[in-house]
Order: C-alpha cells, then structure tokens, then sequence
C-alpha cells in the first residue's frame, strides 16, 4: 500500500469511529477463497481480492466482535424490517474454491450467499477473465496491462469475448487448470445447497455485465439462470447478484419482471434499516469489497462507518 493510500485509510479508519453501527445491512462481496499466498503465486486464476482463510476469519470475528448478526437475503426475506445492525457474505460467480468456505461457516455457526453462474457451471468451463490473466502470466505480462485487456474486453458482447480467447489461446483455453480455477460441478452445488447455512442466487447464465444489453438479453440471462437453479436444486433464488455489480432501469425491469426480490449490486453504501419492503432501493443493495493486501480490520472498521464520503 502506498504512503497516501496508507494516510488516507487511517484518516478514514477514525473518522468512522465517530459515528458507525447504526441499523442496518452490510453486504459483502467476495470471489474465491483460498488456502493461502502460495495457492494465489500459482497464477491459475486472477485473484482479484486475494482473500486466503486466514483474511476470511478476520473479517468474521471482527463482525461477530462488533455484535453484527449474518443473515442472508436468501434465508430471510423479511430481513429488512430488522431494527439490527446486519451483514450478509456474498460470493459471485461460483468457483469451486468455494466449497471450502462451508468448515468456517460451521464453525461460527454463520449462513452465507452463492451466487452462481449457471452456464459456466454446466459446461465446466474457467471463466473467461481467469483465462486472460493465467495465459498472459504465463507470457510474463505485467498486472497492469492483463487488467487493461480484461477492461477492454468487458465492453464487448460476451459472444466475442469467447471468440478473441479462442483465437488468441486456442480453442481449449476455456478448459480448467485446476481445482483453484474451475466452477463447481452440478452435484457439487446440489449437495452444497443442501447445508442449513448455504444459500444459492442467481448470478445470469453467462455472466453478461448487464447493463450493456437489450432488455431481451438480460432477460434471458436471468430466466435461464433461474431455470438451471430451479431443475438442479429443486427451487429456484429470490435475488440476483448483478455480474461485476453492472445494472440499469433495463437490469431491474427485468430483474422484477423474473418474479426476483431484489438484486445487489457492488455501490459501495450501507442499505439503511428498516426499509419499506417495496423500496426500490431493494433492487440496487450495496456491497463492500475487501483486499488481502490491506489490513482486514481497518477496512471492516471503515465500512461500519455511518458517514459517507
């Protein structure tokens, strides 16, 4: 980190000292899980946070230490009428990493949300920007410019995306490495589902950043997700968690037209409570991101703050 960063963080650190924990929910988003540094220095994945079990248990016992109680929006739709200062744990896309997440789960007897990305799971392909990172590490390329493509990739129809990876890396480059990169299989996440502290949403069939297409598109991608859930797990989610945070008035029109309660997005805020169960706010819930590089408590420190900047 640098010095600013470090200056700023602590200015921000005490300042949400000053007023914080008022009722409300904290959202959380995380992607994979891993044991530890050497399993990242693999390069098998793009890490994105970088969270290891250690960073996971950290956020937890400072959440449990500070009196949170965990929910999720999926066990407990009537979560917004709660007078409680609420945080759930989220985690998109679904890597099969995170199966190892059900043992902390246990032992602080805390639920969680998975939200799942149906087509990558059924076809038991990597997603598409580990692919760019894992193949341009394996090149020499620097962080800095694997993030580049990866955002110029982004504003492209999902369709091109998969034809510039397989014409850049060949046509198996979909095919995992490892279990650190690969999705869960269907039977994985059916017998994942089944634990009392494990809940599943709906995360688009092929992770579409929503916000970039047709009002049919995003549809689409959101019924098909739901259909796969439903025929795998026997129900289907009440919510969504929008890839890579990305909505509009299209994504929530069709969010709601899908029979969906609400949606999370990645808008870095507190979601206030109580809240009239037809808010509209309850489509665009906010989410924190944390970072294994940082130091875990200042930022669950930072994000009880009842002060927005």
């Amino acid at each position: 980190m640098s010095f600013s960063k470090q200056i700023k963080q602590s200015l921000r650190r005490q300042l949400s000292r000053l007023h914080r924990d008022r009722p409300a929910l904290l959202g959380f988003l995380f992607h994979g899980l891993f044991e530890d540094e050497k399993e990242i220095g693999k390069g098998h994945v793009d890490a994105q946070q970088g969270i290891t079990r250690g960073h996971m248990q950290q956020f937890i016992e400072h959440f449990l230490q500070a009196g949170y109680k965990f929910i999720s929006p999926e066990q407990n739709p009537d979560f917004l009428n709660s007078n409680e200062k609420c945080i759930c744990i989220t985690f998109d896309d679904g890597y099969a990493n995170n199966l190892r997440m059900l043992p902390l789960l246990e032992q602080y007897d805390i639920p969680a949300t998975f939200y799942i990305t149906t087509g990558n799971v059924e076809e038991q392909q990597c997603f598409w920007w580990d692919v760019v990172y894992r193949e341009r590490h394996r090149q020499g390329a620097n962080k800095s410019l694997i993030s580049r493509e990866q955002k110029m990739l982004k504003e492209r129809h999902h369709r091109d995306i998969i034809g510039y990876l397989q014409q850049e890396f060949g046509t198996t480059c979909l095919q995992p490495w490892s279990d650190t990169d690969r999705p869960m299989t269907i039977q994985e996440l059916r017998e994942f589902s089944r634990h009392s502290l494990v809940h599943i949403g709906n995360h688009t069939r092929d992770h579409y950043l929503l916000d970039q297409y047709s009002y049919a598109e995003v549809e689409e991608q959101i019924s098909r997700a739901q259909r796969d859930l439903e025929n795998w797990l026997g129900n289907a989610p009440s919510g969504i968690a929008y890839p890579n945070g990305n909505y509009s008035n299209i994504t929530v029109d069709a969010t709601k037209n899908a029979g969906l309660q609400y949606g999370l997005s990645l808008d870095k805020h507190k979601t206030v409570l109580p809240m009239e169960s037809k808010h509209p706010a309850i489509f665009t819930l906010g989410r924190f991101t944390l970072w294994g590089r940082d130091d875990i408590n200042a930022q669950c420190e930072i994000t009880r703050s009842d002060i927005r900047l």
